[in-house]
This record gives C-alpha cells, structure tokens and sequence, in this order.
C-alpha cells in the first residue's frame, strides 16, 4: 500500500509541478520573444511560446528528486549506491541536454553542437564504467552491477540474450550512447504536430512504468511515472490548438528520459521500440529519403509523417488519434506476456503496418516541398 502511495506520489507532483510551470512559461516566453512564428510548415494561427521544455524539465525532476526523500523511508523503496549513483547520472545528463537544447530554441544551433550535446548526455549515463569498465558484485547476491546505466544486454528471438558486455564492453557503452540520440531524435523529430510528441511520450513512459513494476523495479518504475505525470500535464496546454510548444529542449529532454528508463534496469526495447515503431519509422525513412534526395538528414522540411497526412485532408485530431492508437495497441503488446516469438510477430506487423501508413500518406499527400529550415 505505501508502495503504490508512493508512486502515485510521484507521478502527481510531475503532474501538479508542471501544471504550475507553464503559465509562467508561457508568459516568459512572450515577453523574451522566445515563440515560433506561423508560416513555412508551421501551421499554427499565432506566434507560439516554443521553450514549453522548461516546464517538462522542472516537473519531471522536480518529482524525481521528491521521490529521493520519499524512498529511503519507505520499506521496499530503498535505493543501492549503485542506483542513486544512476539517479545522479539522469539529473546531470538531463540537465546538460535540457540546457543546450534551450539555447537552441532560442538561437537555433548548427547541427554539430546538437550532436555534441546528445553524444555527451550518452557518456554522462554511462558514467564511471566509461573508465571502470567492470561489473561489480553486489552484497547479498543478485547480478553484477554496473557504475553508469547501460545497454549491457537484449534477447534476441529464437537466440537467448545477447550480451554486449561480453562481447567488448566499448560495444556496450557505444550501444548505450547511440540509443540515447536516437530516443533524442525520435521524440524530437515527432515533434511537429501538436499534441503528438507529448502523447506518445506519455504512453511509451506509462508503459515502461507498468513494465517495471510487472518486474518488482518500483523506484526505476519512478523515472518513467515521473516523465508521464509530467507529459499529461503538458498535453492539456498543447493540445491542438496548442498554447505551448515543448521546443527541442522538451522532445530531446524526454527522449533522453524514455532512453534511459529503456535501459535501467535490464533492457526493455521491445516495449519502446513497439510503442514508439511508428515515429521510430519515420525517422528511418526521413533520413533515407532526404540523403537520396542530396539534403542533410539534419535540416527538415514538410516531409514528416504528420505533415504528410495533413496534407491528405486529416484534421490535426485524426493525426492525434492515428499516432495514438498505434502507440497503445502496440504499446499493449509490448509488455504483455506473449512470449519473446509473439513479440517479434507484433515487431514484424508494426513494420508492415507503419510501412503501409508512410507510403500511403507519401503518395497521396499533396506534392509539396518546402525550403529547409532549422530542426527536425
């Protein structure tokens, strides 16, 4: 019973936390002229606050470190030096991800110190194994832990569990940092459509929650339910028509959070990978697209999924919807208990699925290619 109190403790002050943030936040980000301006492949009616990542940032930690004075009183919630050194880790690669983004939404960065920051926020996690590169034993018995959170291992269908670790422990610590940026320029490149980044963030960290109390791991489950009290909290305020943008400093700052809880404590990629297949498609399929066409991945234009299926005719609620329902349904696969082979079948049919959706909104969107501009 203090258990669940507890975590539901936590999840409401993201809630409350960032509720209370973003009126300010708005106000500060009129005043400072901190707004995107409708026009290109904007499509907002009026000039837009577009650092709503502050708020995000401020209730996701601001319950993250509430939970800290919460756990250690609580018998059951108690966390190991191993993992409070791991909640350091988040505050700090967080922050750093937050800080830099922010600046990008204010000025607009070249690509290269993006890039700079997201790799850097990746070795942030990974943290003194960077150098330690050891597993140390843990008092009582149980697995070797890791100093630093790590993409250590994953099953593989029909095969068992591949350990990175074992295989070299760069491998590991690579691994780790190329699935930080990525989760970064997932969420972020999903965040062109009004309501879509902050939906799907809050259903992949729901259903990271309810995987890892399923385990036993409440104070990891902490991270994620910190991260979906934070996000229900935004989507009231961003919701077409929004009042807030999240700016990079938001979608890049989740996706760093949704990376880790993917991470922390045993790898759980099926369970993000199906919730966010269909974004995580389109990401693919912008980079393979604008490199054939001879534009750098890194500059945007209205060829996003979203985009696309705006230009179809649907309203940007049935966008919502669409993106939405896929993240559940398949999201509700991923952590049911259906077997590992069940698993790679929900895998195969979300390819097909998101696949068929891209190609049909590509060719029936309206043939419209505006000039690149800055992000995603």
């Amino acid at each position: 019973m203090l258990i669940a109190a507890a975590l539901a403790a936590v999840t409401l002050s993201a809630v409350v936390l960032t509720w209370a943030s973003i009126p300010p936040v708005i106000r500060l980000c009129q005043r400072r002229n901190w707004v995107q301006v409708p026009g290109g492949r904007r499509a907002h009616a009026e000039p837009t606050g577009n650092v709503g990542g502050i708020a995000l940032y401020l209730g996701t930690m601001g319950a993250l470190a509430g939970s800290l004075l919460v756990t250690g009183a609580i018998p059951g919630l108690q966390r190991s030096s191993f993992e409070l050194l791991r909640i350091g880790l988040v505050f700090l690669g967080g922050t750093l991800i937050f800080v830099v983004m922010w600046v990008d939404d204010v000025i607009e960065l070249p690509w290269w110190p993006k890039f700079i920051a997201q790799t850097a926020t990746g070795l942030i996690m990974v943290g003194p194994f960077l150098w330690e590169q050891t597993l140390h034993p843990v008092a009582g018995g149980g697995p070797d832990e890791a100093s630093g959170i790590l993409l250590m291992a994953f099953n593989l269908p029909f095969i068992g569990q591949l350990s990175l670790h074992q295989i070299s422990p760069w491998l590991a610590i690579i691994a780790t940092v190329f699935w930080i940026g990525w989760m970064c320029n997932t969420i972020n490149w999903s965040d062109g459509h009004d309501g879509v980044a902050a939906g799907i963030s809050l259903i992949a960290a729901t259903m990271l929650a309810i995987h890892a109390v399923r385990l036993g791991q409440y104070t990891i489950a902490m991270i994620p339910l910190a991260v979906a009290g934070a996000c229900a909290a935004f989507l009231r305020f961003n919701w077409p028509p929004a009042r807030i943008f999240m700016g990079d400093s938001g979608a890049e700052f989740l996706g760093v959070m949704l990376g880790v809880s993917a991470i922390i404590g045993g790898a759980k990629l099926a369970t993000i990978l199906l919730v966010l297949g269909v974004p995580i498609l389109d990401v693919v399929w912008l980079i393979i697209s604008r490199v054939l066409a001879g534009r750098s991945p890194t500059h945007g234009a209205r060829d996003h999924l979203h985009h696309r299926l705006a230009d179809m005719g649907l309203s940007p609620r049935q966008i919502v919807a669409i993106f939405y329902s896929l993240s559940v349904g398949f999201g509700v696969l991923g952590i049911s208990d259906i077997g590992a082979s069940a698993k790679l079948l929900a895998l195969a049919a979300l390819l097909v699925v998101g696949s068929a959706l891209i190609a049909i909104a590509t060719r029936r969107a309206v043939g419209r290619t505006l000039p690149p501009d800055a992000g995603g």
